[in-house]
């Protein structure tokens, strides 16, 4: 068997726990497997937990969805920073965060966590458009919006009814390849057409069932993953998803669909390991790193200025350890 570290030119390990409390508690949970009992991952975690760039995120999490998005993809959404925190290992005990989680948890829909906003509808003829007003009290539901919700909640390790049921609708949409598909007017031609789900939709029903295992392997996962399988072999942009330039880059946190997110997330799974979409993604990271065995950003969001993953003029700790994990979920 292949060991991740023989992909890299040099172990960065070492760089990884001389830098940030983030990246070296990751890396010492991850990729190092430390143990909970261990005095020295208990003193990270306690430097963690005292960042300021952590408590400001915390604290930001509070404003949860006071006016609807205009776009899906905008960083500044707290439902984002909610999943930041359980990517950094956070579990919901640990700062204050009871605020957050009844504001997240306030709003269900079939079960599913609810975000604010009217659904888009085509303008009838003669129809004007009017901005809408974002501040209503209006929520829906959306495949590529409130799992993310359940990734943050369960990530942070919130166990009750709430997100249990959410979770087993989640698995209930992903009976067929298909799946759970927005039906917005402006997908709907394709939709027609090709009769298969949205890879963005997949990889986040992806992202939750990872966390599961019984449904880490499930057919379930397995119809998920069929739009990612699908836009691999179809070549072309696919409701309104490509794989140009902006797909293929270093980011985080993980906003949208890219090529980061996606390696992170599929080579959790053993069943695809011998996918060609994931064999490609693990191409690209070796092909990536420099002579140090290090990654960095290729794009960022100003708003996470100040963070290591927001230079790209600097190898980035998270960025690299991200990828010394995605490494590690392939290889073994």
């Amino acid at each position: 068997m292949v060991n991740w570290t023989e992909k890299l030119k040099s172990d960065p390990t070492s760089w990884l726990l001389e830098s940030n409390s983030l990246t070296r508690y990751r890396t010492m949970t991850d990729l190092l497997n430390s143990s909970e009992s261990n005095s020295e991952l208990i003193k990270t975690k306690a430097e963690l937990l005292k960042s300021k760039q952590v408590i400001d995120l915390v604290k930001e999490t509070k404003d949860w969805m006071s006016i609807a998005p205009t776009r899906n993809n905008d960083p500044k959404i707290s439902y984002f920073k909610l999943r930041m925190l359980a990517d950094f290992g956070i579990k919901y005990t640990d700062l204050d965060l009871s605020e957050t989680i009844k504001k997240a948890t306030q709003h269900t829909i079939n079960d599913m966590f609810a975000v604010r906003g009217q659904i888009p509808e085509r303008l009838k003829k003669g129809e004007k458009f009017e901005k809408p007003d974002l501040t209503a009290d209006v929520w829906h539901i959306s495949p590529c919006n409130s799992p993310i919700i359940t990734y943050g909640l369960y990530g942070l390790g919130l166990r009750n009814e709430l997100v249990n049921k959410a979770i087993e609708q989640l698995k209930n949409r992903w009976a067929d390849s298909k799946g759970w598909f927005c039906d917005f007017f402006f997908v709907k031609s394709q939709f027609k057409k090709l009769q298969i789900g949205c890879p963005i939709a997949g990889l986040i029903a992806l992202d939750v069932f990872s966390l599961i295992p019984e449904l880490k392997e499930s057919e379930y996962s397995r119809f998920a993953f069929e739009p990612i399988k699908f836009h691999k072999e179809y070549g072309k942009t696919l409701y309104y998803f490509g794989r140009s330039k902006k797909f293929w880059t270093y980011k985080y946190p993980y906003v949208w669909y890219n090529a980061l997110y996606l390696a992170d997330v599929l080579t959790r799974f053993d069943f695809l390991k011998n996918e060609p979409v994931v064999k490609e993604l693990i191409d690209w990271i070796i092909n990536s790193q420099s002579d140090d065995g290090r990654f960095k950003p290729t794009s960022v969001f100003m708003n996470y200025k100040g963070w290591d993953f927001s230079n790209k003029k600097e190898p980035s700790p998270w960025i690299t350890f991200l990828c010394c994990r995605i490494l590690k979920q392939y290889f073994g």
